[in-house]
């Protein structure tokens, strides 16, 4: 995962720098995610120390700017601007992690202005020696251990346990577009618990009505808000992600239970199962309102949904005809109809990065059938031992590699996704229900 860095830079006393403009611009042929970051040093205290010399310890501070989806070169959306005000700042550097198929085709500057809007300095940021794989986490919830193992997706070394209150049953989990939070909803307490990636410790909570369990969430790619759905009151509780408030209820029919929850890639739309309706409910994020209501087949139970990288398709599992329907977002429309073995019990499924495949954790069968969605047919499956209730699924960054709770023997199913065959197998705790993968983790 390259990183782009200016190193630290100076403010001058004469001319001072007023604000900075960065420019991010994806020159390969795939999309490419970047990431841009504004850290700050300051001073934490000095001392003064034998010889005349002055000693202390500094700190760093870090500012999430953006975090964008780029297009592939000669498109729309291929270049991404974004400045920033740093009159006070004495000193300063812009950060830019990148991840994709085009991670390596990813180019930055950086403009120092003055007060007039004039360049006093220009700077192409430059390419890192060492990346950020050894940060680059896969989250855990285990639920009857009301705990989450935290594993490292490079080595596969576990690099933390972190507890949680007796009785909070963790089930599902969302990170935050930057990688620096990772949201949990715990059933037990009725919560949403937000956990802090650099410190691997609770850092929020998330409260609901009373008699509303929290089921999923998806944090949205742009802007700050999480949607979580509810059962026994059917809900989706949207939330401000900065504040940690709740900003509206949306009723669901009675009866409905919202299930799984994706939110597009530009963030104007939030697609929420409901499983006992048989129908998406298409959710407008700026009248947090249903906006369409997408059919399907008759007796279809939509489990679990996932969208394509540009938006553009939503694959939507179904537990009753064991199948995966692909819907045209622009239409609602549902285009393709993939047939998956009887009783297979498709749960959740995951789309790669570059858009080529689907995984779909088949509780019944005891597989993960990959499917090719050029073509919208099984690929290949993947066969898991009998009886492990795969819960969930989830893919890195990367492409490279899936991650699959195996809910009844405790453990993580790791898959190489060139080969399509496991390559390790992670102890947990019992049963891990559900994981998430980061998708870029800004240092701080």
């Amino acid at each position: 995962m390259p990183v782009l860095d200016t190193g630290l830079l100076y403010n001058r006393e004469k001319r001072r720098t007023a604000s900075l403009s960065i420019s991010v611009m994806n020159r390969g042929r795939q999309g490419a995610r970047a990431a841009v970051q504004l850290y700050t040093a300051s001073p934490a205290g000095s001392a003064q120390g034998t010889g005349g010399h002055e000693t202390g310890f500094g700190r760093m501070q870090t500012e999430s700017l953006a975090t964008v989806q780029l297009s592939p070169a000669g498109r729309d959306r291929s270049m991404y601007f974004v400045s920033r005000d740093v009159l006070l700042e004495a000193v300063y550097g812009i950060r830019v992690t990148v991840s994709g198929l085009a991670a390596g085709e990813v180019a930055a500057t950086l403009a120092e202005l003055d007060e007039k809007g004039a360049v006093i300095a220009q700077h192409r940021l430059k390419l890192l020696p060492a990346g950020t794989d050894d940060i680059l986490h896969a989250y855990i919830a285990n639920h009857t251990q009301h705990s989450l193992t935290v594993l490292q997706t490079d080595t596969n070394a576990r690099v933390a346990a972190i507890p949680l209150p007796a009785g909070s049953s963790p089930r599902k989990l969302s990170f935050t577009p930057d990688g620096r939070e990772v949201y949990v909803t715990c059933q037990g307490d009725k919560t949403v618990r937000v956990v802090d990636t650099l410190t691997h410790e609770v850092c929020g909570e998330l409260t609901f009505p009373q008699e509303a369990v929290p089921i999923a969430v998806a944090v949205s790619p742009v802007g700050a808000r999480a949607y979580v759905t509810t059962v026994i009151r059917d809900y989706v509780a949207v939330f401000d992600t900065d504040a940690r408030s709740l900003i509206k209820l949306i009723a669901m029919p009675a009866g409905s239970d919202p299930a799984s929850v994706a939110v597009s890639p530009d963030g104007k739309r939030a697609y929420c199962c409901l499983i006992n309706r048989g129908t998406i409910a298409v959710i407008d994020a700026e009248t947090l309102g249903v906006g369409v209501t997408i059919k399907l087949p008759f007796g279809a139970k939509p489990s679990a949904i996932a969208l394509s990288p540009d938006g553009t398709r939503a694959y939507v599992t179904d537990v009753y005809h064991d199948r995966v329907y692909c819907i045209q977002t622009a239409t609602h429309a549902v285009s393709a109809v993939i047939q998956l073995e009887i009783d297979s019990d498709p749960q959740q499924l995951a789309v790669t990065p570059d858009g080529a495949l689907a995984y779909v954790a088949c509780r019944g069968s005891d597989e993960i059938v990959a499917v090719n969605l050029s073509r919208n047919e099984i690929l290949t499956k993947i066969e898991l031992p009998q009886g492990s209730n795969a819960s969930d699924i989830a893919v890195t960054a990367d492409g490279l590699k899936l991650y699959v709770t195996i809910l009844t023997f405790g453990y993580v199913a790791v898959i190489e996704v060139a080969s399509q065959l496991p390559i390790a197998i992670l102890p947990t705790g019992s049963f891990p229900s559900g994981v998430a993968v980061s998708p870029i983790l800004l240092q701080g």
